[in-house]
């Protein structure tokens, strides 16, 4: 018998993949991931992470003041 599905969230089996501005098992900063791809670093994210670091680094560019 089998029991109720797990459910999503930090103590489920779907970790967020951001926690504040940490991603989720990389222990970087959005920040220290966008100055990472910018360098062209290897990073181990996720597709979603990498949407997010993208996201994060066109918007802060946006916001720079020019």
């Amino acid at each position: 018998m089998t029991g109720p599905p797990c459910p999503p969230g930090i103590c489920g089996a779907n970790v967020p993949p951001l926690i504040g501005s940490i991603l989720t098992g990389t222990g970087l900063t959005l920040p220290q991931a966008a100055a990472a791809l910018e360098q062209g670093r290897p990073l181990q994210l996720t597709d979603v992470q990498r949407r997010i670091v993208e996201r994060w680094a066109e918007e802060q560019l946006a916001a720079a003041p020019r």
